[in-house]
C-alpha cells in the first residue's frame, strides 16, 4: 500500500556538546577572572635578550613539565629563559616589580568565541567585554632580539624567590612617537600606553 502522512515531531533531544570558547593568557597574573576557568598557570619565559634567533613569542610555560625524547646538555636549539619586568625607568604599576620574574595564567571563557587585544586603551568596544587591562608591554627597542607586544595585567604578580637581574627575555613598557606614523593630539609622545584584552 501507499506509505501514511508524516508523523508528529519527536521530542527535542538533549543538548549537545557545546563548541567555541575562547582562550587567553592573562600576563603578569595568576588567577583568571571570576567567570572564567584557569586552565593553567605558570611563569613567563622567552628568548635571552642577547639572541639574535629563535622564537619571537612569550610562552606561559607550564609548572609541570612533561619531557618526551631528550638529550642532555645544551645542544644546538632555541632556548627558554624567564622573564623579568624591566621598569626603573618608567615604571606604570602602582608597585615596584623591576627585576621580578612575570608569572602568567590561561584562561578560558566558554561563553565567548572571539578575543581582542587592543592597543592604546584601557576600555573595550561597545558589545565587548573586558577581561583584563593593563600595559602594552615589549622587548626593549635596541636589544638584539625582538619581541611581540603584548598586555600585562595593570596590577602585575611576582613570583616568589625572584628579585634580582638575571636577565634573560624582558618586558618593557611602549610608548608611542607621535608625529611619526602616531597621530599627535589623541596620543602624547613619550606616555606609557595601556591596553585592554577583550572577548565576546
Amino acid at each position: 500500500g501507499d506509505a501514511g502522512p508524516p508523523g508528529p515531531q519527536g521530542a527535542q533531544g538533549p543538548q549537545g556538546i557545546s563548541g567555541g570558547g575562547v582562550q587567553y593568557v592573562r600576563w603578569g597574573r595568576t588567577l583568571c577572572p571570576s567567570y572564567s576557568e584557569l586552565v593553567y598557570k605558570g611563569r613567563m619565559a622567552g628568548e635571552h635578550y642577547t639572541h639574535t634567533g629563535g622564537g619571537v613569542n612569550y610562552l606561559c610555560l607550564t609548572e609541570n613539565p612533561v619531557y618526551g625524547k631528550y638529550k642532555d646538555g645544551i645542544q644546538s636549539e632555541g632556548l627558554l629563559y624567564t622573564t623579568e619586568y624591566e621598569v626603573a625607568s618608567s615604571n606604570p604599576f602602582t608597585k615596584n616589580v623591576h627585576e621580578h620574574d612575570a608569572p602568567c595564567a590561561v584562561c578560558y571563557v566558554s561563553s565567548r568565541s572571539a578575543k581582542l587585544l587592543i592597543p592604546g586603551t584601557n576600555v573595550c568596544p561597545a558589545g565587548w567585554s573586558r577581561e583584563y587591562h593593563g600595559y602594552l608591554m615589549t622587548a626593549h627597542r635596541g636589544h638584539a632580539h625582538p619581541y611581540e607586544f603584548i598586555c600585562v595585567d595593570k596590577e602585575p604578580e611576582t613570583l616568589i624567590g625572584s628579585s634580582g637581574s638575571i636577565d634573560g627575555a624582558l618586558l618593557y613598557p611602549v610608548s608611542g612617537v607621535c608625529g611619526h606614523g602616531v597621530p599627535c593630539g589623541p596620543y602624547v609622545a613619550g606616555r606609557e600606553l595601556t591596553c585592554a584584552v577583550c572577548t565576546r
